[in-house]
């Protein structure tokens, strides 16, 4: 690991238990990096795995298997005692701005919680850094006396985004951070988040359904279907020449605002089911929905290899 990887994630694993006998695999054997003051936008359909993977990175969730790098520091089986540190260093922005406020505290409380618990500022200096964090995510700082319950969804997720800078971190996971937001919040919210990374150069994980959103705000793109990341590129390569047959169908999904380059798209169509996570079938897992699916594609799994300079996907076809 180099000195300018912020995060390693090697044949990372998190399976859930459903029942006695059943083993849902949630993310299965996931390995990417990100480095210092990189974004990489995690997309994918719905069930795929991309709020697993981002809460297992940033250890809500105890990893199955697999190892976790923070600046070179193995933090995969630390115990939440010995990963204070880790806690200021890397911080999430969770995707419902209406559940993941304490709706009995302030938004001063909110914001300050991480201070306190960090032992970062007190009396007048607290009172002036919330005040500092209310102003730069675009809020008045007499909001700091007002319940979550008083403002709307984008102004909470501002809120949120307050409470993740509060310890200064340097990495933070991104989990659907506008999914719920309208349309115009939402541009809000990405260009806040373009300004705060450049102006502080932080790293970002952002996790996202919205393909436009993710190439505006991304360096890089890593694609996951059924628990596997099946390619990961920079991110107008991976817009303008995808690879992997899953990949090429999420782009021509992707609605783009002119009515005549629109009108001449051909949208690729899948057929059949994603796959149940709990049972998933043998090799490949996207084969039984590929047009290009061969014999080999059923027996083994692919793995994820470099076909272009920083471009690797996970198919048999390359």
């Amino acid at each position: 690991m180099t000195d300018s990887v912020a995060l390693q994630v090697d044949n990372l694993r998190k399976y859930f238990q459903v029942g006695k006998r059943q083993t849902l695999k949630a993310v299965d054997d996931v390995s990417f990096t990100v480095n210092k003051g990189e974004v990489l936008g995690i997309v994918g359909e719905s069930g795929c795995g991309k709020t697993t993977l981002g809460r297992t990175v940033a250890r809500l969730y105890e990893p199955t298997s697999g190892k976790i790098l923070f600046n070179g520091k193995d933090i995969t089986t630390k115990p939440d005692a010995e990963l204070l540190w880790f806690r200021k260093k890397l911080q999430m922005i969770f995707q419902d701005p209406y559940a993941s406020l304490d709706p009995r505290m302030t938004v001063g409380e909110i914001i300050a919680e991480p201070m306190d618990i960090h032992n970062l500022a007190s009396g007048s200096e607290r009172h002036e850094k919330i005040n500092y964090l209310l102003s730069i995510v675009g809020l008045n700082p007499e909001h700091a006396n007002r319940f979550p319950h008083e403002f709307s969804g984008g102004q909470r997720q501002r809120i949120g985004i307050a409470r993740a800078l509060a310890v200064d971190p340097e990495f933070i996971i991104a989990d659907e951070p506008i999914s719920s937001l309208d349309v115009s919040i939402q541009a809000q919210i990405v260009n806040l988040l373009t300004r705060l990374q450049e102006e502080r150069g932080l790293s970002f994980m952002f996790i996202a359904h919205d393909l436009s959103m993710v190439r505006h705000f991304s360096h890089r793109v890593a694609v996951m279907y059924l628990g596997k990341v099946v390619e990961i590129a920079p991110s107008g390569q991976i817009h303008a020449s995808p690879l992997h047959p899953y990949t090429k169908a999420l782009m021509s999904a992707n609605p783009i605002p002119d009515p005549v380059v629109e009108g001449s798209r051909t949208r690729i169509s899948l057929p059949g089911e994603v796959p149940s996570p709990i049972n998933p079938p043998p090799g490949c897992r996207f084969a039984g929905r590929c047009p290009h699916a061969h014999g080999r594609c059923t027996e083994e799994d692919p793995v994820l290899k470099e076909v272009e300079k920083g471009h690797r996907v996970s198919c048999f076809l390359y």
